[in-house]
Formats: structure tokens, sequence, C-alpha cells
């Protein structure tokens, strides 16, 4: 179930409906707060928790314009945006990520949706192409067997495994350091030996990390998945 309404006092409110969440997660995203539901939730459940939590959420709401000062990542994988006195949009790749040459004096304004969507574009394709390796990587170096991995626009969670065993990470993993997508990637590896989060996944998970998983865990929660 996937809808999207105009909240009187939130403004756009985007509620996905996920079978594996237990209860309404919500987060302040660009121009909208995402509510994630599970199939129980009622309407009634939904706005008691816009009520509770919506005014905080739309303090800390931000929209971040893309323009000629927009930066994001923080690990291998940098994008920015540059001006140059050429005609068209371009991508330049170096090794550290990717810069999108824009024309001098561009409407910013007026490109929005365009430059999100070609961003998005750009961090998929990056995606698809460290994430599944890395998977396997840490994988064979720590004993885990999965079935599939598939790495998709996902702003609702990081990572996700499935009783059979099929990994689904989100595209905007590369945006973060190693240290944080391992931690990803081992914590959804370690779903397919424990599907909860009890004590035995825990330990699991922090035996795979060092014994920082929990350390890690939080300086992960200071990010989102997206742009």
């Amino acid at each position: 179930m996937y809808s999207t309404f105009e909240h009187p006092l939130l403004g756009l409110i985007k509620i996905t409906q996920n079978q594996r969440a237990r209860r309404i997660i919500m987060r302040a995203c660009d121009g909208c707060i995402r509510v994630t539901v599970p199939p129980f939730a009622t309407k009634a459940d939904i706005d008691k928790a816009l009520a509770k939590y919506g005014n905080k959420l739309k303090e800390i709401q931000t929209t971040k314009v893309i323009d000629s000062g927009y930066r994001i990542g923080e690990g291998n994988f940098k994008i920015e945006i540059q001006e140059y006195k050429g005609g068209n949009f371009m991508w330049v790749h170096n090794d550290h990520g990717a810069t999108l040459m824009c024309p001098e004096k561009n409407n910013y304004a007026t490109q929005q949706d365009w430059l999100r969507k070609v961003i998005t574009n750009a961090i998929h394709n990056e995606a698809r192409r460290v994430l599944p390796k890395r998977l396997e990587e840490l994988a064979e170096k720590h004993g885990f067997k999965y079935s599939n991995c598939s790495v998709r626009n996902s702003h609702s969670r990081w990572g996700s495994c499935s009783g059979k065993g099929n990994i689904s990470l989100s595209i905007y993993l590369v945006l973060l350091t190693n240290e944080l997508i391992d931690y990803v990637l081992l914590h959804e590896l370690c779903h397919t030996v424990e599907m909860n989060h009890g004590e035995r996944f825990w330990a699991i998970l922090d035996k795979v990390c060092n014994g920082n998983a929990k350390e890690i865990r939080s300086r992960l929660k200071r990010h989102t998945p997206d742009i």
C-alpha cells in the first residue's frame, strides 16, 4: 500500500505499508514526511502518530535545494555540482565519485525534480556496481550464505533480509562511509542465521563487528536513506 496526502499542518505525507514492520515509523525528508506502517495499522493509528510526533518532525524537516553548492556523500562515493561555461549538463567521474557539470546561470529552481532524478540514477548505478560485490565478500569472509541480493531505491530502511535469505539493499548506502556500509551488510547477513533482533542476533553481529555493533548502529541513526 502506498498513498500520499496533504496534511493541513504538516504538509505532504507519504505513507508506505511494509509487511515486516511492527510499528509506525516516521521520518522527516526533503519536502515531505515519510510514514512506514505495518499491515494492521489503521488510519486512526496513523493520525494519532502524526498528532504526537508530526510537529517535531516538521521542525527538523529541511529541504535540501540542489544547486551549485550541492554536496552529498561521506565515503568513497561523493556527488557534487559545479558550474562551467558550457551549454550542456554532463557528468565527470573521478576517484572520489562524480561531478555534475551545469551551465552557468542555470535556473535550478525549475529543475529540482530532474536534478534529483539524474542524481538518484547516478547513485543507483554506483550501488549496483559496489554493494552486491561487497556483500559477497563479507559473506565469504564470515561464513554466511544468502540466496539473492537486490539493490533498490528504498527510503524506508537501509536493508532487509527475507526468511528465504533474499537480501535487499538501499542504493543510498553508497553515500555512507565504508564502516557504516559494512555494518548494514553484516546486519542483513546475520539475519540469514537469526531473523529477529534478540540477544543471539546481537551476539552474532557484535562478533563480526569487532564488538562495536551497537556503537556503529548509533552513528548510522544520524543518517537517512535519501538525498
